[in-house]
């Protein structure tokens, strides 16, 4: 399920569209940030609709990963330096945050394997929660919400087939990344998060209790 090693041959058309809506970003006056943020904000409402539309009308057929090579290759862009929308670095990485929770799993089951993905990629979750003043906190726990949310009547229903396997692991791996490297993150929702988590999944809960902040020390 690594969606980001692919054959970049099988991808030069959304390779090129994706060289095209930052030229354009790009050649817009240096004083324009606000319109340049606007205008990749619509470039996300237009691909959160048409991937919602594809995956409704192709169900078990949808292909994610074009759509997944997308969000990658934007990400990859804002982590240049040279990146045309620099200044706006937070308000961007918000509206990806945005786009993916218009994408969570529960709305758009095809595209979730994908999303888990992008969702903890280095080039999103660690940016986004090392904002300044916790500013990303509020989106990523939504996001962390969305999957949590989506997992809970899977989980419940006891049934553990192999996609409910992968979606499982990729929450743990997403939770003990968390735990480890933003730790006061999971502190500060806890009560939320463990809220959602089944009573019967010792490890997500486990994993959400154990985590301390790196200012303390775990007692001997």
């Amino acid at each position: 399920m690594q969606f980001h090693q692919q054959d970049t041959s099988s991808f030069l058309a959304i390779d090129i569209y994706t060289d095209v809506v930052f030229s354009v970003l790009k050649f817009y006056p240096d004083n324009e940030k606000s319109t340049k943020y606007s205008l990749l904000l619509k470039v996300l409402t237009v691909m959160v609709g048409f991937i919602t539309k594809d995956a409704n009308e192709r169900k078990s057929t949808f292909n994610p990963k074009p759509y997944f090579r997308i969000f990658n290759n934007i990400l990859n862009r804002l982590n240049t330096v040279n990146s045309v929308i620099l200044d706006a670095d937070f308000h961007v990485l918000a509206g990806l945050a945005q786009s993916f929770h218009a994408l969570q799993p529960a709305k758009v089951p095809e595209f979730s394997f994908a999303w888990l993905e992008l969702v903890t990629l280095t080039d999103f979750m660690p940016k986004l929660l090392n904002q300044d003043n916790h500013q990303g906190w509020p989106y990523f726990k939504c996001l962390v919400i969305d999957v949590l949310r989506y997992m809970e009547p899977i989980l419940r229903g006891g049934e553990v087939t192999e996609p409910v396997l992968v979606h499982y692991n990729y929450t743990r791996r997403m939770l003990l990344v968390l735990s480890h490297d933003f730790p006061e993150f999971i502190c500060y929702y806890r009560s939320s998060l463990c809220d959602i988590i089944p009573p019967h999944c010792i490890e997500l809960r486990n994993i959400i209790l154990s985590t301390v902040p790196h200012n303390m020390r775990t007692p001997i």
